[in-house]
């Protein structure tokens, strides 16, 4: 019984490693994400000291508003519940460092910037829900602020460490630019430690995203 119980918290936390999810790898672990979204794109590198939180570098660019941001990134996982059959996380995030303009003509003075972001799912080995929302502002440059929630399921159920497919619903607000509302389909593909995100939005925006945990 525990033996069963182990193996599917172990598919548990393997399902919700998501470039859009779980920022917490285990203790020690580096990962490496890259996110593709139609308003921006970004990289962070960060590495887990222990399963509560992760720290780490983000280059950020905000396609849409014209700049970019660099800074380091902190992530607390605030609340955990594991369920005899599902599992909800709660996550915490903050990212200070500095912006720059990046339109023709703007110069390239560095302006203080950051993010602050909370995160939750809920999961079993078939539904996961999600949501999450982050408030990105560089000074005298630009404030976004960004809400996305998500309801996916799957399709087949697989053993831990085989391919898993997710296929997700999204609907994304923004407070700045044109396409305030995105709604989008999105497939997760994920093989042990490596992930893969691939999605659209209602008017052809490309999602893609990449996890690898090393």
């Amino acid at each position: 019984m525990h033996r069963h119980l182990a193996a599917l918290a172990a598919m548990l936390a393997a399902a919700g490693s998501a470039a859009h999810a779980r920022p917490v790898s285990w203790p020690g672990g580096l990962t490496l994400i890259q996110e593709l979204e139609p308003g921006s794109v970004s990289g962070l590198l960060h590495v887990t000291p222990s399963r509560h939180w992760s720290l780490g570098g983000r280059l950020m660019h905000m396609r849409e508003a014209g700049w970019s941001s660099a800074g380091l990134q902190a992530t607390w996982l605030a609340a955990r519940a594991n369920l005899p059959a599902a599992q909800a996380n709660l996550y915490l995030s903050a990212m200070a460092g500095g912006a720059w303009a990046t339109a023709p003509g703007a110069g390239q003075t560095i302006r203080p910037a950051g993010f602050v972001q909370a995160q939750a799912d809920w999961e079993t080995r078939r539904v996961m829900l999600m949501g999450l929302a982050r408030l990105t502002s560089a000074e005298r440059i630009g404030t976004e602020g960004m809400a996305m929630a998500r309801a996916g399921f799957a399709p087949f159920l697989a053993d831990y460490g085989a391919i898993h497919l997710w296929i997700f619903g999204e609907l994304t607000h923004r407070t700045e630019g044109a396409d305030r509302w995105q709604p989008a389909v999105v497939g997760r593909l994920f093989y042990r430690t490596l992930l893969l995100e691939a999605g659209l939005t209602d008017r052809g925006g490309l999602i893609l995203n990449t996890q690898i945990r090393f």
